[in-house]
């Protein structure tokens, strides 16, 4: 047994990388009206730090057209909605 613990724990060692933590990134979106058609996209209104040194809470607001994604994010977003 205590070989194979041993064996195990070489292995965990020279693991390459440790997994990054998890972000995230959460908070309310203002939605456009339920009449409104057309194509939508959602920007950042604002943004304020957690305690968390991994979580940001954000305002999100839907907007009218075709418009840009939200910027390249390493983590999970979360819109809250009423």
């Amino acid at each position: 047994m205590r070989k194979s613990l041993l064996a195990r724990l070489e292995r965990l060692e020279v693991r390459p990388e440790v997994s990054k933590p998890v972000l995230l990134r959460y908070g309310w979106l203002r939605v456009l009206p339920d009449d409104y058609t057309g194509e939508r996209h959602i920007v950042i209104v604002k943004r304020e730090p957690t305690k968390s040194p991994n979580g940001e809470w954000c305002e999100f607001e839907e907007r009218p057209g075709k418009g840009p994604a939200i910027d390249d994010y390493d983590g999970m977003t979360v819109f809250l909605t009423p």
